[in-house]
């Protein structure tokens, strides 16, 4: 049984080596890079690490607070402002409150709130399609950078110059994402068109109720309002009493550090409307319709959810901060494909709350800024 799978599946399984042995191999080379630049000198003062960061201790914290407050006093519309985006928050936080006790109100009566709102039939994806969707995305992405980068070599060498922008890490990262995003969707449309004769409409893209949806993605988002609040108030009093100051995620850190208008603008339309609709179609749309295929609903939302925070936190320092609120947005998201049948109200909360995330770093950014 097992020779017969691996003959079956012999190019997969030799794509996922090869894909394993090149992520893992500069792990090793950066380990030796780092032994050679160990400071030996008795004396030598450690480097300070500048690298930006949302987190704060609680006495800094209230320090900077009462500092933008001065600030801000002598600046009327902008003090406005500020007080309408705490204001916005207190809102949001209390009709949060409101829809998640009128939801568990309804569910203890055993009433559903979310309606079935799709009625098409979802492609039978099998959990060996997402683990060929990934190997062939992975495979395909390295291959195009390894062309790109071999057209750009020529293209140097030719002009005798040298394009120092592709040395940029944020331009790299930004790149990578789009480009193995794309990849991932043309893949999984290319799987319905030709493993399972599917329109795209069957992934949950109907026009049917689509005001219904929205209003059902708005009403999710404000309803894991104070459950992401609390939890993050509760994680960071955690990291202050245990003195851990991790760093922001690699996107955040970008929105945080760059300079450069137009990379952050891009980056700003990638993180808060491409990136969520590419998610919800493998994560919702794929995945979860996969493993809840072979285990069952509860199953599908807690395993997708999982793997969905893990591919957001998988660095052990973020991992802290943000794995639980990030594995209930995923709860969130599957629970309201599962109900509606549609990927309507999963993306509208997904990109409403990447874009209050992205605004909130910029609001973070910009007052920050006010106090250096």
């Amino acid at each position: 049984m097992i020779k017969d799978f691996v003959k079956r599946n012999r190019i997969y399984i030799t794509l996922f080596f090869l894909i394993v042995t090149i992520n893992v191999a500069p792990m090793f080379m950066k380990e030796e890079k780092v032994r050679d630049k160990v400071k030996t000198e008795v004396g030598v003062e450690e480097e300070k690490d500048e690298s930006p960061t949302l987190f704060m201790e609680f006495d800094e914290a209230q320090d900077r607070s009462k500092k933008i407050e001065n600030i801000l006093k002598n600046n009327i519309p902008l003090y406005l402002f500020y007080i309408c985006c705490n204001l916005l928050i207190v809102f949001m936080f209390f009709s949060g409150l409101a829809l998640d006790g009128y939801f568990l109100f309804n569910k203890l009566k055993k009433k559903d709130v979310l309606q079935k709102t799709d009625g098409t039939d979802p492609p039978r994806w099998k959990i060996g399609d997402v683990f060929k969707i990934v190997i062939l995305a992975f495979t395909f992405g390295y291959l195009f950078f390894m062309a790109l980068s071999f057209c750009l070599g020529a293209l140097q060498s030719v002009m005798k110059t040298k394009f120092t922008f592709f040395k940029n890490n944020n331009i790299r990262m930004i790149l990578d994402t789009v480009v193995l995003d794309f990849i991932a969707l043309l893949i999984i449309l290319k799987f319905m068109r030709k493993v399972y004769k599917k329109k795209f409409a069957s992934l949950g893209f109907v026009k049917k109720n689509i005001k219904k949806n929205i209003l059902y993605g708005i009403c999710g988002y404000v309803a894991i309002v104070p459950v992401i609040l609390i939890l993050g108030i509760l994680v960071y009093i955690l990291l202050n009493i245990l003195q851990i100051k991790p760093p922001p995620q690699p996107i955040v850190g970008l929105f945080l550090a760059e300079k450069n208008i137009a990379l952050i603008f891009t980056s700003s339309i990638i993180a808060a409307i491409f990136g969520p609709v590419i998610e919800e179609i493998f994560f919702r749309g794929v995945m979860y319709n996969a493993v809840k295929r072979k285990f069952g609903v509860f199953a599908g939302i807690f395993i997708t959810s999982i793997l969905f925070s893990f591919l957001h936190t998988h660095a052990m320092t973020y991992f802290l901060v943000g794995f639980i609120p990030i594995m209930i947005l995923g709860m969130t998201l599957a629970y309201l494909y599962e109900k509606t049948g549609s990927l309507i109200p999963s993306i509208t909360l997904h990109i409403m709350n990447n874009v209050g995330s992205v605004f909130m770093v910029f609001l973070f950014r910009y007052f920050n800024n006010l106090v250096k």
